[in-house]
């Protein structure tokens, strides 16, 4: 008679691919969430039919909320100490300039921050809108 063994051999998963697969995915959701960061001053930008979006690197970003209140950089700043920081960044760099005005915000204060920025020498200056539906 012919006898046969019984195999006590556990069957072996191999976890490394699902491991691998899970770490790739991770790395995937942690670069795209640090790419879609927003910068903490709730704005809400004016619509235009021909607004693009941009995709230069703004050295210089300014927001301006509906109170009127300034923030270079998400810092908080007023209109006199504005234009010596300005100064003082295009010394160092060449830089372009962002200004991100809420809808509600007083256009005097969006003219006066875009004067100051041409006085310290600030060539390229782009005013942010949101594509209109």
């Amino acid at each position: 008679m012919i006898s046969f063994k019984k195999s006590s051999s556990k069957p072996n998963l191999n976890l490394t691919p699902m491991i691998d697969m899970v770490f790739l995915l991770l790395i995937f959701f942690l670069l795209t969430a640090n790419f879609l960061r927003n910068e903490g001053i709730p704005i809400n930008l004016p619509e235009a039919k021909t607004s693009t979006i941009s995709h230069a690197n703004h050295n210089l970003i300014v927001f301006v909320n509906a109170q009127g209140h300034i923030f270079l950089n998400n810092h908080q700043i007023n209109l006199v100490s504005l234009y010596p920081r300005l100064c003082d960044l295009a010394s160092k760099i060449h830089p372009s300039l962002m200004v991100k005005a809420d809808k509600k915000a007083p256009v005097e204060v969006v003219i006066k921050i875009m004067d100051r920025a041409r006085l310290a020498g600030i060539t390229q200056i782009i005013l942010a809108t949101q594509q209109e539906d």
